[in-house]
């Protein structure tokens, strides 16, 4: 089932998917239905849990057991949100595709996170905004998991158990923004080796600009739900720049795939409902994704992840 969050006449709404062309909100269809109070929020829908879901599937079922129904929404007149509004955190792994971990001179054994702020999240068909000042920016497509329930200390057996669903997401990244934030230290000359100072030369890099920045998480249009997944380790991605294909990759090329990512956090930190962990970029492909700098694109950027459509986002050029 895709699930969506969309304004259609100046009203916000959660609704899924029926057909390639309509969306139906969840609201009118509990209500024909006859299957009580309907969520009104996304966040809201997850936190229900299994039972909140399983209604929503009846509500679902229903519609589409109604030959002819009539309150459906012509997908071409919504205007999208982010699925999830507000989730309390965004976390990203950091260099996480084969192809540029396998380039490092030193690379970590576990996942490595960063935080994206929920202020840059904006949805399908909003624009991307690119300043001058941002300089070389690049998108980076990835596979994006929404966390279905308060969770610490998962296992791999049973960390896709967390997982409410699944959508895509473009990591926008300023490379300027990155550089600008970065402090180098030399290696000091201390023996032996103080801790960080292994390698020689050590960077603190914050990404609080370089990724956080406004309109920098585009994400959607849909959630699709965790049971239409077979395996998120084996998800075909394209990336599209003014409708040519640039990059084509898939996430069995992730260094660590979604249980082993979702283990390690949550030995950190706690994990809530509607939570948002987007698991590294697609890298291969005719161009590196510097060559892919957004100062030189207008149109759409548009990313399609198997299953899952197609986030498509214009950029937006700003003084």
């Amino acid at each position: 089932m895709k699930l969506a969050t969309v304004r259609f006449e100046e009203q916000d709404h959660v609704g899924f998917a029926v057909g390639d062309e309509h969306l139906v909100d969840l609201g009118r269809a509990f209500e024909l239905a006859q299957l009580g109070e309907p969520p009104r929020t996304m966040l809201e829908l997850i936190e229900g849990g299994p039972e909140m879901l399983g209604r929503v599937e009846q509500a679902h079922r229903y519609v589409q057991s109604v030959t002819g129904f009539a309150h459906r929404i012509p997908i071409a007149e919504l205007t999208w949100l982010p699925p999830i509004v507000r989730p309390s955190k965004v976390i990203g792994v950091a260099i996480n595709n084969r192809a540029l971990a396998e380039a490092a001179r030193v690379y970590p054994a576990e996942p490595s996170f960063f935080f994206k702020p929920p202020s840059a999240l904006i949805g399908h068909r909003q624009p991307i905004e690119i300043h001058p000042d941002y300089g070389l920016t690049h998108p980076e497509a990835e596979l994006a998991v929404i966390i279905g329930k308060r969770c610490k200390h998962l296992t791999e057996a049973d960390a896709l158990s967390a997982v409410f669903g699944y959508t895509i997401i473009n990591d926008v990244t300023s490379v300027d923004l990155k550089s600008a934030d970065t402090v180098v230290y030399s290696d000091p000359g201390v023996r032996p080796p103080i801790p960080g100072f292994e390698h020689g030369d050590m960077q603190l890099t914050y990404h609080a600009r370089s990724k956080g920045t406004d309109t920098f998480g585009p994400i959607g249009p849909w959630i699709l739900t965790a049971d239409e997944v077979k395996d998120p380790n084996a998800l075909a991605i394209q990336v599209y720049m003014r409708d040519q294909l640039v990059t084509e990759d898939n996430t069995g090329n992730l260094m660590f795939g979604v249980a082993r990512v979702l283990t390690h956090l949550t030995r950190y930190m706690t994990l809530e409902p509607g939570d948002i962990v987007h698991q590294g970029t697609a890298a291969r492909g005719k161009y590196s994704l510097r060559e892919l700098d957004l100062q030189r694109f207008d149109g759409l950027c548009e990313i399609e992840i198997a299953g899952m459509g197609r986030l498509e986002n214009p950029i937006r050029h700003c003084e």
